[in-house]
């Protein structure tokens, strides 16, 4: 029987960036995936000229901690820069119009009705919300009226998330704008403070890929582990043995068991709820209430030529209110030059979610009928889609819906009486792949702190007893 002091199970982003924060800190780390590949939903394809991402297409990030990563991974070295744009779209009434990042822009866009601009600029006045509960949706109508939540957020959260905003929790979907208003009292007092008071160490946003794709994020994580990993290795059931926890695998070689102090799972809420139910069915029941969206991806590849719209921008997001079938568009050969053949475009569409969870059901030819006409009328494309490519994912995202910070600190509560057990996945703290970085970094200091703390727990009671 094997023994380890760290096991992670699942080898997705979540337990990839764990096993190497782990593995990095000093710690003895195992690492067991159920799949023969590494990277869960992310993996590049490759094929005629063309290059796809499954999921993530790229890494949005502002954070230090991540940069720090980057540059201690190594990875720094196979950044590829997206080409500098800052045109983004947004469907309106069946058009495109250019999408304001800056309160000014918003002021002077055709996108809002005089109405809604002045709405807008009532935000300082709005007195801060009382309610921790609060959905998306209600958190911006409160704060910047409904033409910004129709319009805009509606967009971001449906397109990006695949979430309801309706039900999606504002604390855990919007935790930077929640936080500005709970320090400032308004998200414009807010900002203008930030960029006062952190004004040398505010981070800058950054979007950037991998030479290769985003598999190279995967292939660069995983060879400091190499020993370390252990594929087609699905996990059977899990028990405590003594301090230890017991975790029985079925592999290719049969029935394999590891004991090891930590216990790290990284894998989807359901799986997780089926592991744990019946150690504590009170964090079982409350992993399996998560629900998930379906999401399909779209990637349609045409001649220059066919395409009337210029394509000068990262792509666009359509609002709720707009009866399309695509939560939106990337236009990848946009955003990296490499991604689609010379005188090509790629646009990489994105539907389902909890704006559309019927598409799940549909067929590949189905899908990109849709896609191809709606395009057709947002772009100006003629003929259809000369090379096409379908990524389809049941379980995509997980939904921050309903009291989605109170379930947080249940599931947290429950970890507290169950030593030795952590739980590291996407519907913990944030779905990006920046999010779960930072997630990775945050275990491996928790594991530290509490290693500390037994320590100096233990050293005080040798004291004792010398004392004695």
């Amino acid at each position: 029987m094997k023994s380890v002091e760290t096991l992670i199970i699942g080898g997705g982003i979540s337990g990839l960036s764990s096993a190497w924060q782990l593995n990095h800190s000093g710690r003895e780390v195992l690492l067991w995936e159920a799949k023969k590949r590494m990277g869960g939903k992310i993996a590049t394809h490759s094929d005629q000229g063309y290059t796809t991402e499954q999921s993530a297409s790229m890494v949005l990030n502002f954070r230090p901690e991540v940069s720090h990563f980057l540059n201690e991974s190594g990875l720094d070295n196979h950044k590829l820069l997206r080409t500098p744009t800052s045109r983004r779209y947004l469907v309106h009434q069946g058009i495109l119009q250019d999408m304001p990042m800056k309160m000014a822009g918003m002021l002077f866009s055709p996108l809002w009705s005089l109405p809604g601009k002045l709405r807008l600029t009532l935000e300082p006045f709005i007195l801060k919300g009382a309610s921790e509960n609060e959905s998306v949706a209600d958190f911006i109508r409160r704060r910047l009226g409904n033409e910004m939540l129709d319009k805009a957020l509606s967009a971001y959260v449906s397109g990006t998330l695949a979430s309801d905003p309706e039900l999606a929790d504002s604390l855990s979907v919007l935790p930077h704008l929640t936080a500005l208003e709970q320090r400032y009292g308004s998200l414009t007092a807010g900002v203008f403070a930030r960029k006062v008071l952190n004004r040398k160490k505010a981070a800058v946003t950054e979007g950037f890929s991998f030479h290769g794709g985003m598999s190279t994020l995967i292939d660069e994580l995983s060879k400091p582990l190499l020993g370390k990993i252990r594929t087609s290795h699905s996990i059977n059931n899990i028990c405590r043995h003594g301090r230890y926890w017991l975790v029985t695998a079925q592999t290719p070689e049969g029935e394999q068991n590891c004991l090891a102090e930590n216990l790290v799972l990284c894998t989807p809420a359901p799986l997780s709820a089926r592991l744990l139910n019946r150690l504590n069915p009170e964090l079982g029941s409350l992993l399996k209430a998560i629900d998930y969206a379906s999401v399909s991806v779209v990637h349609l590849g045409y001649h220059r030529q066919q395409v009337i719209h210029p394509l000068e921008g990262t792509g666009f997001l359509t609002p709720w209110r707009e009866k399309l079938h695509l939560n939106g568009s990337m236009w990848m050969h946009s955003l990296f030059k490499d991604r689609a053949p010379q005188d090509h475009v790629l646009l990489s569409n994105y539907m389902g979610g909890a704006r559309k969870p019927e598409i799940a059901t549909w067929d590949n030819n189905r899908r990109i009928d849709s896609a191809n006409r709606e395009l057709k009328a947002l772009l100006g494309i003629k003929g259809d889609a000369e090379w096409t490519r379908i990524d389809v994912h049941q379980q995509a995202l997980p939904l921050y819906h309903g009291k989605y910070a109170l379930r947080q600190q249940k599931i947290a509560d429950q970890l507290i009486t169950m030593p030795g057990l952590h739980l590291n996945a996407n519907y913990l703290g944030g779905v990006s792949i920046r999010d779960r970085i930072v997630c990775a970094q945050n275990l491996a200091l928790e594991m530290s702190r509490r290693d500390a703390l037994k320590q100096q727990s233990t050293l005080l009671a040798t004291r004792q007893t010398c004392r004695a």
